[in-house]
């Protein structure tokens, strides 16, 4: 019989034991969550209805077959690829399999394929393939029949279904401006009113507000986080609705609880020729009813019948589901379940009039991040994949935009109707380099989930439509000069910038304007609503020359920067280049351009005006000190991934949190071991066994409430030792035992064992001791990987201690290696608040590289951290969760990461992933090279083998400028070479608006945009979207002030912001005599001009 001080003790263990579980098992059970690690150890359904309540099983089933085919714009193969491999072959034989019956329906989402099939066939006869139908009945007439009748429904609408989190604000519109303008064209229509977001890697809430004001009021996701989709199955909620905030209306929301593939593959006929109906129709019954109490007791369920590029054997799998839809009429009143073809928008047609949408779910937050797994399986690693491709995207996006402004600008300036025939052609220019960005932002696309011979396809397209979009600026700033627009109809395709090549002064992804045998610059600042200066880079025939600002006559300082061959690159300043307009400049003979001479110093000093910067180097990390506003330590850092233990892929990063685990399980054997045999030898091996069980104390109180000492001494242990593994030890020596060096494990446990045994037993320490040290040393190694998560990165150290520097008149810049990176700092004339920080990494197998940004400021290091991260819509607060893994408090950053309170920002010039790792310290994502597969679709790893250069911008200001300022970072101005003078300066506005912004312009005639109910039929309009920054003052102007030449304005009403000629869904048009956006919002307006 045991004495009754060990049953206490052993009570305690097991109520701590039972304790644990119920904690892991129920997350209502106390009231703190559990941690996103922690498995779940209740069963399918939970125990009790403490935390849940489901709806009651419905009386009978309605199931809504919907055939549809996911086809990704590039993934393993590129666009291209897919389309003459599949996609081609499944809208020819949807259509013909649709014209046979009209019981049968079809869903399709992205538009992009369906242009690239009407521009490819849609002008050609059906050749035969359907049954019935005039011979000269062309495939896009048989789609728009389709259409019409309902049985082809196109869902979404956008051009491409993009990745949310990570596209920006103004693309997300122009996604859809485009997906519509294609639509009223090809098929005289608009899409449905349903959102159709089934493959993204989480949803973010702006897309409810951008898309119940673009006409939409039902949508369908397919991706939350595991945990997250079981709160809400448990709770009959995958029917919700979701709404950016109270002020803006709320989208009835339809979440998948499966895959958007079928319900088994036995349904998938492209790759099974067995059809049993009876099977079948049990298969569905089944299927439906475990699907039914996780949505409202309505009795309708949506049953995905697809999968990505399916129905190549369309008549194969529509002949089956007539097969199974038939025999489930003739059973329907006995099982209680009947079936149907259906689309999304029947499907929200039959549920509205069963939906209280009052009493629903209400759901205002967003779905980051993604974790479809247990423990790490955060898809945090798409935030920073393939970042090249990234920069590339929103170079292009830049300069797209712009030049979509500047084409406007300058239709406004020309009012004659006899050049005013040549702006369409480059209109429809542009409408392509808008599709081309699209593409890029496609959620396989800017994510970097995509096989290398998408990516490649991606760059080229990307690349292309830059150097188009440049020659339609310049076309457009040559129409001003008729006769010479005539005679130089070639001007359309010129590009006037390139990528400043690696071999000139290794400025990276910088641009230049090349002159040849130009002598003007215009440079152009359309995007923008206020005055901005811009350094601008000129390749030169010599350095025997100057450069004149064409407005005041004087010469303006310019530096050398590089060559280009054997011609200099130089830079100048060019000084408040107005909104919405333009400033030139000229080059001529004379003068001396100074050349930047390099020196090496220990500490670097940047000057420009009264903003001043100083970097040194201090334990590793750059000490930034600018001015007297702050001081931020800057450093770049890198995660390590071991493929044979945890696989980070494209798309799961990892933060080598399991190989640590590894590491420890061997080091707390070998502790365990050496402690025991010094137990053993010294004392009494059956007390050592009693003590491990319930370590007591001779006086018979537990030894956990006083012995402190023992385990703070093993707590310390254990973090001093997690200390050396995560930031000492040799990263090859802790993997090599994976490739089977069982000696790497000796070589770990042996001084473990050698050091707990002599140590024990020089000491003397009892049986009890050992076992609250071991208990401490555990504790330490948990509580340090979770509230020290900078140790599971390492520093990259400088090669040396010495910058580079160049200091000129327009820039200052320093220079330093930090490993394998070059770290190039510039403080520069236009912006001298924002000190601009490009990283250029080269690639580093199995490596996430980060860059961290701490302010110098005092608070506890373990403190928890808050950030801002700016959306293009909201400043959104996030937390950093102690308890959750590195990857799992990662979130997309667009343009703009903050401290919360705190006077630090970053600007971003691509769009990556972001966390507070600490008090007062930003980590952000800069690039990441994995060659292991995570297995979430890719057919092979994503080797990133390119230098990427990424770029970001240190602002302390602090204050409410500080998203005006991200504002103007993120709308570039441009520059273009002229064979002729252009104008001094222009512009359209009559004063500047720092708090708003353009997020779409476009000049058309009443022919194109016809007035909607309460317009004006004016012969020139002009559509604007305005948005007014978040936390700025509400904008309240008269429409001249936006727009000089504007007579009368009118505000867009009912929810439509596309600009497209059919967009007119619900939308009408009100007379209003100034221009009024509330902070944060966006409204559509019409100017009539002339």
């Amino acid at each position: 019989m045991l004495p009754r001080r060990y049953i206490r003790g052993g009570g305690l263990v097991l109520a701590a034991v039972a304790a644990a579980v119920v904690i892991s098992g129920n997350r209502a059970a106390f009231p703190f969550g559990k941690p996103a690690w922690m498995p779940r150890f209740s069963g399918p359904s939970p125990s009790s209805d403490r935390d849940l309540s489901l709806a009651p099983m419905p009386s009978s089933l309605t199931l809504h077959l919907v055939p549809h085919s996911h086809s990704d714009v590039g993934w393993n193969l590129s666009f291209d690829g897919y389309y003459h491999r599949s996609v081609h072959q499944v809208m020819r034989r949807v259509v013909a399999e649709l014209w046979q019956d009209s019981r049968r329906r079809f869903t399709w989402g992205d538009l992009a394929f369906i242009d690239m099939w009407f521009s490819d066939e849609g002008d050609k006869p059906h050749g035969g393939m359907l049954r019935g139908a005039p011979e000269t009945l062309t495939w896009r007439q048989a789609v728009q029949r389709l259409v019409t009748e309902g049985r082809w429904e196109i869902v979404s609408g956008t051009y491409v279904s993009p990745d949310e989190g990570l596209t920006t604000w103004w693309a997300h519109n122009a996604i859809v401006d485009v997906g519509h303008r294609l639509l009223a064209r090809e098929l005289n229509t608009t899409s449905s009113d349903i959102g159709w977001q089934i493959d993204n890697f989480g949803h973010i809430n702006t897309m409810p507000y951008l898309l119940s004001n673009t006409g939409y009021s039902s949508m369908v996701l397919g991706r939350m986080a595991y945990r997250q989709l079981r709160d809400f199955a448990d709770r009959s909620s995958l029917q919700f609705m979701w709404q950016r905030d109270s002020l803006t209306p709320a989208l009835l929301t339809h979440f998948l609880s499966v895959h958007y593939a079928a319900p088994s593959p036995s349904f998938d006929f492209d790759n099974t020729e067995r059809c049993n109906p009876a099977e079948l129709l049990e298969e569905l019954k089944r299927f439906a009813q475990s699907q039914a109490r996780q949505y409202p007791s309505h009795g309708h369920i949506l049953v995905m019948m697809g999968d990505d590029f399916r129905y190549i054997h369309a008549q194969r799998g529509f002949s089956c589901l007539d097969q199974i839809i038939d025999m489930s009429e003739v059973r329907s009143a006995d099982n209680g379940v009947s079936v149907r073809y259906s689309t999304p928008g029947e499907y929200f047609a039959a549920i509205r009039p069963h939906l209280d949408t009052a009493s629903l779910r209400l759901h205002q937050d967003d779905f980051y991040p993604y974790q479809d797994k247990p423990y790490e399986q955060y898809w945090s690693g798409v935030l920073a994949t393939r970042a090249d491709l990234k920069w590339l995207i929103r170079d292009t996006e830049q300069i797209v935009q712009h030049v979509e402004a500047l084409l406007a600008v300058m239709r406004i300036k020309d009012n004659t109707s006899k050049v005013s025939r040549n702006w369409e052609p480059l209109e429809q220019q542009l409408e392509e380099c808008r599709k081309q960005v699209a593409i890029g932002y496609h959620h396989d696309a800017i994510t970097g989930t995509c096989a290398a011979v998408a990516a490649a396809d991606y760059k080229l397209r990307l690349r292309r439509a830059t150097r188009q979009a440049l020659g339609v600026g310049r076309a457009a700033l040559l129409l001003l000069h008729e006769p010479l627009a005539e005679a130089k109809g070639d001007a359309y395709n010129t590009a006037a910038q390139y990528e400043l090549g690696e071999d000139a002064d290794n400025l990276a992804r910088e641009y230049v304007v090349a002159l040849g045998n130009n002598s003007s610059i215009a440079v152009t600042n359309a995007a923008a609503l206020v005055p901005q200066d811009a350094v601008v880079r000129v390749q030169l025939a010599s350095l025997d020359s100057e450069i004149v600002d064409s407005a005041t006559s004087q010469v303006v300082p310019a530096d050398v920067v590089g060559s280009v061959g054997k011609q200099p690159v130089v830079e100048f300043l060019a000084r408040s280049v107005p909104g919405l307009g333009l400033r030139s400049y000229s080059v001529r003979s004379g003068g001396r351009v100074k050349d930047k001479a390099a020196t090496q110093v220990a500490t670097a000093q940047l000057r420009k005006g009264d903003a001043h910067v100083d970097l040194r180097i201090v334990g590793g990390r750059i000490r930034v000190s600018i001015g007297t506003k702050a001081v931020v330590w800057h450093s770049l850092r890198q995660y390590f991934a071991n493929p044979l233990v945890q696989s980070s892929g494209a798309y799961v990063m990892h933060s080598f949190m399991l190989m640590y685990m590894v590491v420890f399980i061997v080091f707390g054997c070998a502790l365990v071991l050496g402690l025991g045999v010094s137990a053993v030898v010294h004392f009494s091996g059956v007390a050592w066994v009693r003590h491990v069980l319930v370590p007591q104390l001779s006086s018979g109180k537990p030894a956990w409430w006083s012995s402190p000492a023992s385990v703070t001494a093993g707590s310390l242990s254990g973090m001093a030792f997690t200390y050396y593994v995560a930031q000492i030890a040799d990263i090859e020596m802790l993997t090599a035992w994976t490739v089977g060096n069982g000696l790497v494990g000796l070589r770990l446990a042996a001084p473990v064992f050698l050091s707990a045994y002599a140590v024990a037993g020089a000491l003397r320490w009892p049986t009890r001791r050992c076992v609250l040290y071991v208990y401490g040393v555990a504790a330490g190694v948990v509580l340090t990987l979770f509230w020290a998560p900078t140790w599971q990165s390492r520093p990259i150290a400088p090669v040396n201690r010495l910058f580079t520097i160049r200091s000129g008149s327009v820039c200052d810049t320093a220079q330093i290696h930090l490993g394998t990176a070059l770290v190039t700092y510039r403080l520069c004339a236009d912006q001298p608040g924002l000190l601009q920080v490009t990283t250029t990494a080269a690639p580093a197998r199995d490596r996430e590289v980060v860059a961290q940004y701490e302010l110098d400021q005092p608070g506890w290091a373990g403190a928890s951290c808050s950030f801002d991260i700016y959306n293009g819509v909201d400043l959104v607060r996030r937390q950093y969760s102690r308890w959750t893994p590195v990857p799992g408090n990662y979130y997309p950053a667009v343009s703009h990461v903050s401290l919360a309170d705190r006077p630090l920002a970053l600007h971003l010039r691509q769009a990556t992933g972001a966390t507070c790792i600490r008090k007062n310290t930003l980590e952000v994502m800069v690039r990441r090279d994995m060659s292991a597969n995570d297995y979430r679709g890719l057919i092979a790893p994503i080797r990133d083998v390119v230098p990427v250069a990424v770029t970001h911008f240190i602002d302390v200001s602090g204050g409410p400028n500080v998203l005006a300022t991200n504002n103007l970072v993120n709308t570039p101005p441009l520059a273009f070479a002229l064979p002729v003078k252009g104008p001094d300066t222009l512009s359209l506005m009559r004063s500047p608006l720092k708090n708003a912004r353009l997020v779409g312009i476009q000049v058309a005639d009443s022919s194109v945009h016809a007035p909607v109910a309460g317009g004006d039929s004016g012969a020139l309009s002009v559509l604007a979207r305005v948005q007014v920054l978040p936390g700025s003052q509400a904008l309240n102007i008269p429409p001249g002030n936006l727009i000089s030449p504007a007579k009368k304005a009118f505000a867009v009403d009912g929810g439509d912001w596309a600009m497209a000629p059919l967009s007119t869904r619900n939308r009408t048009e009100r007379y209003v005599d100034r221009l009024q956006v509330s902070a944060g919002q966006q409204t559509l307006f019409r100017l009539s001009l002339f």
